[in-house]
């Protein structure tokens, strides 16, 4: 890993030119979409590729995506700092910062309650990671479900369901909760996102409304987001952040409507934990 000044980031992304250049860009146009159809066609792929390669784990299947998106070098950020990494050093930054993210939430027996969790590779990270507890995936694109159960179909504490965040009742998390006994202090939910809610263009519904209904049965919340309330709009990076966000009109309101659900309760919210995308970067918020 070696630092990277933000006068280069040019020279590693395309981002910052399409910023600065016309709104109308036709560069701009379908780049890298994020919705439901994009991940399942890429879902499906990597389902294909699992099929034929029946030796590959969740590992390989992920390394194998990654050095197909990406060529090292790439850019990265930790707090506000810009750096170089290969494409695999990459990975484990992301990994050890979603480890971390539960280590003080965690402490076994809890289930964890995963939404918009992709194939699970997050869920095969985070079991190997907490050996005592469980994890319940939530993920809306169909082939992700069929890839995480192709993958993690004979783990006993991994399981992956459909799960969509604009349903009105979240059937999948309804399920969990009414497996768990609160009463004998055991199996207590842990809900978890990790930069699943980029897409929604607002996600304040979804949180004074639906998410508030489980609130009390749920006893922490962690996320690992994509926070553009906590860009600032006082450094040339931040600028730059904010204008990613709206210009692939992503949702700006997470930490907003958090604070604002009387439901919860946000504990902390720590900015850049790490940015597999510098202008995009994961932040880290709890709650409860």
């Amino acid at each position: 890993m070696r630092e990277l000044a933000l006068d280069d980031l040019p020279t590693h992304t395309p981002w910052p030119a399409r910023l600065v250049g016309p709104a109308d860009d036709p560069d701009d146009a379908g780049f890298g979409g994020t919705g439901v159809s994009a991940y399942d066609e890429v879902y499906a792929n990597l389902l294909g590729l699992a099929e034929e390669n029946p030796e590959m784990d969740f590992r390989d299947l992920q390394r194998s995506a990654n050095h197909y998106a990406e060529e090292s070098p790439v850019p990265i950020s930790r707090a506000e700092e810009l750096y170089l990494v290969d494409v695999d050093e990459k990975q484990e930054l992301q990994d050890e910062a979603m480890v971390a993210s539960l280590a003080g939430a965690l402490s076994g027996g809890e289930t964890v309650v995963a939404l918009g969790c992709g194939w699970g590779y997050e869920l095969g990270l985070l079991a190997e990671a907490y050996p005592d507890c469980e994890f319940v995936g939530g993920e809306p694109a169909e082939n992700g479900v069929a890839l995480g159960r192709e993958l993690f179909g004979d783990r006993d504490r991994i399981r992956i369901e459909e799960f969509d965040f604009r349903d009105e009742t979240w059937d999948l998390l309804e399920d969990v909760l009414a497996e768990s006994d609160p009463d004998e202090g055991e199996n207590e939910v842990v809900l978890f996102t990790q930069g699943s809610l980029t897409a929604l263009p607002s996600v304040a519904d979804i949180v004074t409304e639906t998410l508030a209904g489980y609130a009390d049965r749920v006893r922490e919340g962690v996320h690992l987001e994509h926070v553009y309330e906590l860009h600032s709009d006082e450094s040339l990076l931040g600028l730059l952040r904010r204008a990613y966000t709206e210009r692939r009109e992503y949702n700006d309101d997470l930490l907003t409507s958090l604070r604002g659900c009387g439901a919860v309760e946000v504990t902390s919210a720590t900015y850049d934990v790490v940015g597999g995308n510098p202008l995009h970067p994961l932040s880290e918020i709890r709650w409860e």
